[in-house]
């Protein structure tokens, strides 16, 4: 009988509707299933991809692009991470600083920020650490303000000094320089779902892979080399920053230094990246702005690898920091309190 049955278009339309639910249902599956599997993981980057997800924020200034989210926490890369109330990765300080303090800001990306690795194992805190056991009249006590923020650049570091760190009138200022610094300055900007989709942010890591793989995208060594090619706008807006990095501290009355961090895949026989190094220690050469090379006393420690958060992620761990920190120290000690 003709009226057993539905008309086609509303067969088809139940189809449809059936169709969309399991799709729908499947993609919750997998969706709760990558939620649990990277709840505590230590893969890269979906780690940095809930970094941005959970701590940042955009910002209206283009040379910010973002900025740490106030009072927020999240676990990253098997550690807790805590951003205090005026978004850094470190403890509460107060703006006005007493006459008995020395205070020093250290600007950054990820490194400085200290990826991977507990607040009490970021080169902030050891310094603060090492140089409170000190004793130099008229200080009484040392406070390091950890600034740095995963992803930065060079004019992002300058911009977020001039915003934020400033405030906290600093005698001395480190800029921690890693060799991408060079980049232009990127945008967080992730669509909705993107943004809180474990799913979809696991599909488009892959695929980011994939295309390293497949080599239609540079390799890291070849990517960060051309970055300091003259006629690449983010070396150029690099040099303009470190410039008006130099002008901001002279006018706050503090100190600057510049620490150039190396990468840290080969550093123990030829370094590649000894070319670029030179660019930017010419660059601050022309400020009169002192640097450490920090590689000096990375060196001969053990195979690079046992300086890494994990064997897949070169960021300095703990062991890398301490030796990060015993030469910027040695530099506070010997010209920046004399």
């Amino acid at each position: 009988m003709s009226g057993s049955q539905p008309p086609p278009s509303r067969s088809w339309l139940l189809n449809l509707v059936l169709l969309s639910a399991t799709l729908v249902l499947c993609f919750a599956v997998l969706e709760i299933g990558v939620r649990v599997l990277f709840a505590r993981s230590l893969d890269f980057a979906m780690e940095m991809w809930k970094y941005a997800a959970q701590l940042k924020q955009p910002v209206a200034d283009p040379q910010l692009s973002f900025a740490h989210r106030p009072n927020r926490s999240a676990f990253l890369m098997g550690v807790p991470v805590q951003i205090n109330s005026r978004g850094l990765r470190d403890n509460e300080y107060p703006e006005a600083k007493p006459a008995d303090v020395y205070r020093i800001v250290l600007l950054g990306d990820s490194t400085t920020f200290g990826w991977g690795v507990p607040l009490e194992q970021t080169v902030a805190k050891i310094l603060e650490r090492e140089l409170n056991r000190t004793s130099l009249p008229p200080y009484r006590r040392f406070e390091v303000l950890n600034a740095g923020v995963g992803n930065y650049n060079t004019v992002q570091e300058v911009a977020h000094y001039q915003t934020y760190d400033r405030l906290f009138h600093p005698d001395l200022v480190v800029l921690e320089y890693f060799i991408n610094d060079a980049e232009p300055v990127p945008k967080e900007r992730h669509p909705w779902l993107l943004g809180r989709s474990y799913l979809l942010a696991f599909a488009m890591s892959r695929y980011q892979t994939l295309l390293q793989f497949a080599g239609l995208r540079p390799r890291w060594d070849t990517y960060y080399a051309g970055l300091y090619r003259e006629d690449q706008p983010g070396f150029r807006a690099a040099k303009d920053a470190l410039s008006r990095l130099n002008s901001f501290t002279k006018q706050d009355g503090a100190k600057l230094l510049a620490a150039i961090l190396p990468e840290l895949h080969q550093i123990n026989d030829i370094y590649p990246f000894a070319a670029q190094h030179e660019k930017i220690k010419a660059v601050l050469a022309s400020e009169d702005v002192p640097v450490i090379e920090l590689i000096d006393g990375l060196r001969g420690h053990g195979p690079e690898s046992t300086l890494w958060v994990t064997p897949e992620d070169p960021h300095p761990n703990g062991k890398a920091n301490a030796l990060i920190t015993r030469q910027i120290a040695a530099w506070v000690l010997e010209h920046a309190v004399r």
